[in-house]
This record gives C-alpha cells, sequence and structure tokens, in this order.
C-alpha cells in the first residue's frame, strides 16, 4: 500500500552522479536543487494549510496567539 501524499518522503536531490568540475553537471544541479526546494515549499505550504496556520491566498489567517502561548497561561513559563 502506498504512503498517504502527507507521510511521503521528501525527494533527494543527489549528486553522486555528477562532476561538479563541469558546468553542465553544474547547471544540472542547480536545477535539482531547484525542484527540490520548490517541492519542499509546496509540502510545507500545504500542511501550514491543513493546520489552519495560513489560508489558500498563503496569508496568515489570525495574528492572536494561540491559548497557551498568553502572558496568563498556566504553560507559559517566567524567565525573567
Amino acid at each position: 500500500m502506498a504512503a498517504p501524499a502527507s507521510t511521503a518522503p521528501i525527494p533527494e536531490a543527489r549528486f553522486d552522479d555528477l562532476d561538479l568540475d563541469r558546468e553542465e553537471d553544474r547547471v544540472e544541479w542547480r536545477r535539482r536543487l531547484a525542484e527540490l526546494a520548490a517541492v519542499r515549499l509546496s509540502s510545507a505550504r500545504a500542511r501550514f494549510e491543513r493546520l489552519g496556520i495560513v489560508g489558500a491566498d498563503g496569508k496568515l489567517v489570525s495574528s492572536e496567539l494561540p491559548p497557551d502561548m498568553l502572558p496568563d497561561s498556566d504553560t507559559t513559563l517566567e524567565t525573567g
């Protein structure tokens, strides 16, 4: 059975098949890194949307702190 998309591993950007002394291989390496970055950013944004942190437009849903982070919360520690 295939893993759900939310738990699928993030792909790697391997370079063991490249010779980074060659310009063509450096270009390929940069392409692979850009592709990896795009996948990771997309995954992070989807996760933040599922958690209700950002909306479909990518903007924060709220600027309010969660209840457990407020100064009067029982879980807040004064380190002062």
